[in-house]
């Protein structure tokens, strides 16, 4: 494989050298064709906000059994 082709196979893969579809509508972070994002109440999401939406709503609705400030 000589250098033009080891380009062309970079410029294959690269997400950086594709034209972005849109951006998080939290961070603004480029989301690509084939990439994977989530589409929610809050707008669409890239993986990284998604998963911090997550943990931030599983730690308001965590509670501990027995534990004396539950409810």
């Amino acid at each position: 494989m000589d250098y033009l082709d080891l380009e062309e196979e970079r410029l294959k893969y690269d997400p950086q050298e594709e034209e972005e579809l849109f951006n998080c509508d939290k961070c603004g972070a480029e989301i690509y064709e084939g990439q994977e994002y989530y589409e929610c109440e809050m707008g669409d999401l890239c993986e990284k906000c998604f998963d911090k939406m997550q943990e931030d709503e599983k730690s308001e609705c965590e509670r501990i059994a027995g534990d004396e400030d539950e409810y």
